[in-house]
């Protein structure tokens, strides 16, 4: 494999670059906006170097970045440009051999995912976040760090589930719908929702 690029220069991206350094990926350097704190690689600079590094024979990108729609436009992006995106996984989670963990996906360190599972394209299954058994995982959806899912449940795309959520058997969070940090999802939530609470209540749609 060459050498990768990150795009993306925040808390999330250094999350990510050590991600990648546990699973044995080399990076060249990342890219984006003026880093936001220390980079444990080198700042290539902004996005419109793309073109370029591809070029020069630069043809693996991850995109590390927590926002959903951000990170899926971005993901089109470099797509375009004719970069390969895998997706990455932490040497220090388990992946069940029967689950699929599809392009751009980032599983991060501590993480689960069980048996049958599916893991969508871009989503980010976040710092000792579990999944049980036959659940699905939309693509650019974000569980947050300690989020728990048990078997079967459903989280359809660009859907962000906060820190500690924990979501009971069978459950379904629809498309880009937000669960705050702590709640307990016990019925299924709508598309475009905020929820809240324990047991998590709806208080909104989303725009």
């Amino acid at each position: 494999m060459t050498a990768a690029i990150v795009l993306g220069t925040g808390g999330h991206a250094r999350s990510c670059l050590d991600v990648l350094e546990s699973a044995g990926v080399a990076v060249r350097g990342c890219v984006g906006g003026p880093p936001v704190g220390p980079l444990q690689v080198d700042y290539l600079g902004g996005d419109d170097v793309l073109p370029r590094l591809f070029a020069e024979g630069a043809s693996i990108a991850f995109v590390a970045v927590g926002d959903n729609a951000v990170r899926r436009t971005l993901m089109e992006q470099i797509a375009v440009l004719g970069f390969a995106t895998p997706a990455a996984v932490s040497s220090h989670a388990f992946v069940s051999p029967t689950a699929a963990i599809k392009p751009g996906a980032f599983v991060m360190h501590g993480a689960v995912i069980g048996p049958f599972s599916v893991v969508g394209a871009g989503a980010i299954i976040n710092t000792s976040a579990s999944i049980d058994h036959d659940c699905s995982i939309g693509d650019f959806a974000h569980l947050a760090p300690g989020t728990h899912l048990a078997g079967t449940v459903t989280v359809d795309a660009e859907a962000f589930l906060g820190v500690g959520v924990s979501v009971t058997p069978g459950r379904r969070i629809g498309a880009g719908s937000i669960i705050g940090a702590g709640a307990t999802v016990v019925r299924d939530i709508p598309d475009r929702t905020t929820a809240v609470g324990v047991p998590a209540r709806p208080r909104g749609k989303r725009a």
